[in-house]
């Protein structure tokens, strides 16, 4: 992973506020910093999003699962996958942490 990113991930859960994350890429499942990456391709799974190893090598089993409406975009003919993630989330991307209550005793193991 990106360690600006994870600088950025470390800001939003200490302070829950919404934190810019600029041109910052990375791929929700394998954790690839695609920020700079000439990879052309990729999609939106729900609301993740898969760099073209990861669309390519889970494709199969999303459809398997009858899954691909979730496919919610895709990266236009020739586009890089960083460029597909940037226009897809817009110019202000934030992450942002929003912490729930606390663990009732009664539930702590």
């Amino acid at each position: 992973m990106n360690e600006d990113l994870d600088r950025k991930w470390d800001e939003a859960a200490r302070t829950g506020q919404a934190i810019p994350i600029g041109d910052l890429v990375v791929c929700d499942v394998c954790n690839d910093d695609m920020t700079a990456s000439p990879a052309i391709g990729g999609f939106i799974f729900g609301t993740y999003a898969y760099c073209p190893k990861c669309a390519a090598s889970h494709l199969t089993k999303i459809r398997e699962y009858g899954e691909e409406h979730m496919i919610r975009a895709r990266a236009q003919s020739g586009e890089t996958f960083a460029d597909f993630v940037r226009r897809y989330r817009g110019p202000d991307s934030t992450i942002r942490i929003i912490k729930g209550n606390p663990i009732l005793p009664e539930m702590k193991p």
